[in-house]
Order: C-alpha cells, then sequence, then structure tokens
C-alpha cells in the first residue's frame, strides 16, 4: 500500500527570466562572461559565467570558493558545489537560455560598436 502513495510531483511553472551580461572577459579563456539574472522579478543570480569549452558553450551557476577550497583540502580533490540551482528542467532551460540571448546580444553590440568606430572616425576627418 505504500508504494500506492507515492507523492506526486506537482506541475511547476516556468518562471520569467531575464538576464544581463555583466562583463565580457577579453583574452583566450575558457570563461567567456559574467551574468547576472533576475528570476520573476523577486531574486537575483550575480556570478554566472559562459563558458566555452571543447564540447561547446554552457553556462555554469555561482560557485562558492570557500567550500570548494575547504574540500579540496579534505578529500585531495576539487569539487564544485553550486550555491544557486533550478529545481526544474524547464527553469533551467529558460535560465540557460535567457543567459545564452543577452551574451548573443553583448557580442552582437560589441561586434556593431568595433563596426561603427572606423566609420565615426573617417566622419570627423572630413
Amino acid at each position: 500500500m505504500a508504494s500506492t502513495n507515492k507523492k506526486k510531483q506537482q506541475e511547476v511553472p516556468t518562471p520569467k527570466v531575464e538576464a544581463r551580461i555583466d562583463r565580457l572577459v577579453d583574452g583566450d579563456f575558457k570563461t567567456k562572461a559574467y551574468a547576472s539574472a533576475t528570476i520573476a522579478g523577486a531574486f537575483a543570480v550575480h556570478s554566472i559565467r559562459v563558458i566555452e569549452s571543447d564540447k561547446g558553450r554552457f553556462v555554469a551557476m555561482p560557485q562558492d570558493f570557500k567550500e570548494r577550497v575547504q574540500q579540496a583540502v579534505e578529500n585531495g580533490e576539487t569539487k564544485y558545489n553550486d550555491t544557486f540551482h533550478a529545481i526544474t528542467a524547464d527553469a533551467r532551460n529558460a535560465l540557460v537560455d535567457a543567459v545564452n540571448d543577452a551574451y548573443e546580444q553583448k557580442l552582437q553590440e560589441q561586434m556593431e560598436q568595433k563596426g561603427d568606430a572606423p566609420d565615426q572616425a573617417m566622419g570627423q576627418q572630413m
């Protein structure tokens, strides 16, 4: 009888997620940008990283540095513990999509600024 009384997971609506890129990282590093996200207009998450690896781009949640160092000393290996993570796949996808969209937009803006700079300089010389 206990097996038939399993708790049913409640359907959770996907929250509205807005993201912005706080900083692009110059140079040949795997971390390409740092982002922040606002979730449902009620929560803010900072230090989200956009990372490019051999397997493609992914979004890494913020991690607690002190905890990583302590675990490395205790176990002889480094473990990464997210200080924030989505509970449902839909929420995770919404967050990742928002961060990736913000990153693409920031890259586009940066390319447009670099493209416009010579034109502006030429216009001033004429």
